[in-house]
């Protein structure tokens, strides 16, 4: 043989159709697990994101009744049970969270502050679905979870629930 030809012989030869089935397998198994670590981080992300609103929102609350404690400018001061009657008579989650949003309206400089700032009441005002939840984009990404204001209890201070489905 010339040597020529004996390189001829021994040029690479291309994949076989197993080796490229294999190829292709270990490709899908690599992206599937990019995609899995990339929809974990969404998710955990929501949820972490789900968890500070709800920390925003009983914050926001717990200043509500801090604020109720006194009449006006007055030594006065008004009792939890009091408050906790006045909060308890409004029937909704709605009704409730009115409490904590800014009203411009209002004559009281800390009614139309407001609890909590105008940016996050209105995003939790634009995902409104019912009286009694409260939604974002942050909750309905971790699990279609909601906020709610239930019943304040004797003994115990007001609560922002999260409630999963």
């Amino acid at each position: 043989m010339t040597p020529s030809r004996r390189f001829r012989l021994r040029s690479p030869q291309a994949f076989t159709f197993v080796e490229a089935i294999f190829t292709i397998a270990i490709i899908g198994i690599m992206s599937a697990l990019a995609l899995s670590a990339i929809s974990n981080g969404t998710r955990d992300a929501n949820r972490i994101i789900a968890r500070q609103q709800q920390a925003v929102v009983q914050e926001a609350l717990n200043m509500w009744v801090m604020s109720q404690t006194r009449v006006g400018n007055t030594a006065q001061v008004r009792s939890l049970a009091s408050i906790r009657s006045a909060y308890n008579t409004l029937p909704t989650t709605e009704a409730r969270f009115n409490l904590l949003i800014p009203n411009p309206s209002s004559a009281d400089s800390t009614k139309r502050d407001g609890y909590l700032d105008s940016t996050t009441a209105n995003h939790f005002l634009a995902y409104k679905v019912s009286t009694d939840r409260l939604n974002t984009s942050a909750l309905n990404g971790n699990k279609k979870s909601y906020l709610t204001l239930p019943d304040w209890k004797v003994n115990e201070s007001p609560t922002v629930e999260m409630v999963t489905p």
